[in-house]
Parts: C-alpha cells; structure tokens; sequence
C-alpha cells in the first residue's frame, strides 16, 4: 500500500489523532477554498468572499500548525 508522502514527516513532537482528523479537515478545505477561489479568479468572476474565505483558511492553518504541531512543520 502506498502512502502519500504528504503524511510522512519526521518530527520530535508527538501528534494525537484527534489532531490529525482537524488538521486533515482544515487542510480540506483549505484546498477546496483554493480551488474555487482560483476559479473565480480565472474566470472574472467576484473574487471577494472566495479570496477572503481561502486567507482566512489559510490562516486558520498556520495557526494551528504553529499551537500544536512543531515549526518544522510549517516548512513542509
């Protein structure tokens, strides 16, 4: 079975499950948000919510990285 090299980092922080179901579903929509924004933006569409919802996002995921995971994390 492969696993995608997005789940395999090496780090000296401990990380729970629980932690690992909210960082998966932030960075979900993280990408969802990415992609209709990105959409919106090519097609001339109003880009105002969708850009602000995808910064929002965004935010929303570093700072949970930088809380509970390790700064080593925020590069990869």
């Amino acid at each position: 079975m492969l696993i995608p090299f997005y789940f395999m980092h090496v780090t000296t922080v401990e990380h729970s499950e629980n932690l690992l179901w909210t960082f998966l579903i932030c960075n979900v929509f993280v990408v969802s948000a990415g992609i209709v924004f990105t959409y919106k933006l090519f097609r001339q569409k109003n880009v105002r919510v969708a850009g602000i919802t995808f910064a929002i996002a965004l935010a929303v995921n570093y700072i949970l990285i930088a809380i509970f995971g390790d700064i080593f994390d925020l590069l990869g």
